[in-house]
C-alpha cells in the first residue's frame, strides 16, 4: 500500500499502462520501440488522430459549429415598395380610406410589424399575396421600402391564402367574399366542400354565399355598401324576376323594413296574391303611422304631469303607466288625476 502512495514513478508507469490499454495504443514506455508493419486497427487509428487526444489538451482548437441552410422562403428580404404589384387574386375590391389613413399613421410611429407576403411570377415581377392594404398604407406613409417574405405560391395556393388571410381579419364584405369563393370553385374546379375545408367553413355557409352572385348588381352593390343585409338579399333570392328583386331592395330601405316583413311580403308575391302584398305594405304603413300618433301623446302627457307616461297600445286598446317615485309622488298624481276628473 506504501509503495503505491510514495512510488511516483510506479504510479506514472500504472497510469500509462491503463491509458494506452484504453485507447488501445502502446504503453508510454514502449511509445518508442519499432512495431512490426501490420496493418493498425481501427481503435490504434482513433488513438493516433488528433480529435481522440483533443480532450486531454486544454489549449487544443475547439471545431466551431456550423449554422444549418437558411430556408430562402423563411427570409425577410427588404423590397423597394414599387417593385411590388397588387394580386391578381385580390378577394378585396374595396379599401376604405379611413382604416387605411389611421394604419398609414401606424406605421409612420411603429413601422410595418407583418411582413407582406409576395411570390415571383413568370415574368419575374413581384406580386403580393398577402399584405395589400400594408402594402397601400405604407405609400400613404411615405415608406420606400417594405419587408416581404417571398413565396414560391401558384395561382391556385395565392387565391386560397388571400381569401383565408382577409377572411380571418373579417376585411371582406359578403360580395368579395363571395366572389372568392366562386374563383375557387370555378377557376380550379374545387366543390363547395373542399372551399369551405380550406377556408375553414362550413358547406352551408360557402353554399349561401355564392347564391349572392346570382343576385343583379345594383342590388349587389348595396350590399357591398352596407345598406342592405345579407338577411334582407337572402330573402329576396326567392324572387325569381330581377326587376322585382330590385324594387323590393328599395323598398326594404326606404321603409327600414325588418327581415320578418320582407318575408311575408316575397311570400305573398310568390304565391301570386299581390292583394296580399299590398295588404301588408297598407299595415306595415298604419302600424307606423299608429305608432308615431302613440309615442306623441305618451310625451305630451309626460310634460303636463311630469314623470314618466308608457302607452302601451294594440288593436284600439291598450293601457296607459304613469311612473312615480316616492308616496307623496303619488298622492300628488292622485290628486291632480282627481282634479282633472270633477
Amino acid at each position: 500500500m506504501s509503495e503505491v502512495v510514495t512510488d511516483s514513478s510506479n504510479k506514472k508507469k500504472g497510469l500509462g499502462r491503463g491509458l494506452g490499454s484504453l485507447l488501445g495504443g502502446p504503453a508510454p514506455a514502449e511509445m518508442n520501440k519499432p512495431t512490426p508493419a501490420a496493418a493498425p486497427s481501427t481503435a490504434q487509428n482513433i488513438a493516433a488522430t488528433p480529435k481522440a487526444v483533443a480532450p486531454s489538451n486544454p489549449t487544443s482548437p475547439v471545431a466551431t459549429p456550423v449554422a444549418p441552410p437558411v430556408d430562402p422562403e423563411s427570409k425577410i428580404w427588404k423590397v423597394a415598395i414599387d417593385k411590388l404589384s397588387p394580386g391578381q387574386y385580390q378577394p378585396r375590391r374595396v379599401f376604405e380610406k379611413e382604416p387605411l389613413q389611421e394604419l398609414a399613421q401606424s406605421i409612420r410611429e411603429n413601422g410595418i410589424l407583418q411582413p407582406i407576403v409576395a411570390r415571383r411570377t413568370s415574368s419575374g415581377k413581384l406580386e403580393i399575396v398577402a399584405g395589400e392594404r400594408r402594402w397601400r398604407a405604407a405609400q400613404l406613409a411615405g415608406q420606400h421600402e417594405v419587408p416581404v417574405i417571398l413565396k414560391n405560391y401558384d395561382d391556385k395556393q395565392a387565391l386560397e391564402l388571400a381569401i383565408v388571410e382577409n377572411i380571418q381579419r373579417e376585411d371582406l364584405n359578403p360580395i368579395e367574399e363571395a366572389e372568392g369563393y366562386s374563383r375557387l370553385i370555378q377557376d380550379f374546379k374545387l366543390s363547395q366542400q373542399q372551399v369551405a375545408e380550406k377556408v375553414g367553413k362550413d358547406r352551408a355557409t360557402v353554399a349561401n354565399a355564392v347564391r349572392l352572385l346570382s343576385l343583379p348588381n345594383e342590388i349587389k352593390e348595396m350590399i357591398s355598401e352596407n345598406t342592405l343585409s345579407v338577411g334582407h338579399a337572402k330573402v329576396l333570392l326567392a324572387l325569381p324576376d330581377a326587376k322585382k328583386q330590385i324594387e323590393m331592395a328599395k323598398k326594404v330601405i326606404n321603409e327600414k323594413l325588418a327581415v320578418r316583413k320582407l318575408e311575408k311580403m316575397v311570400q305573398a308575391i310568390v304565391k301570386g296574391n299581390e292583394e296580399a302584398e299590398e295588404e301588408v305594405t297598407a299595415k306595415s304603413f298604419d302600424s307606423n303611422v299608429t305608432q308615431r300618433l302613440i309615442n306623441g301623446l305618451s310625451e305630451e302627457l309626460q310634460k303636463i304631469m311630469g314623470t314618466k307616461v308608457a302607452i302601451d297600445y294594440s288593436g284600439s286598446k291598450g293601457k296607459i303607466s304613469i311612473h312615480f317615485y316616492s308616496d307623496d309622488e303619488l298622492t300628488n298624481l292622485v290628486d291632480r288625476l282627481k282634479e282633472g276628473w270633477q
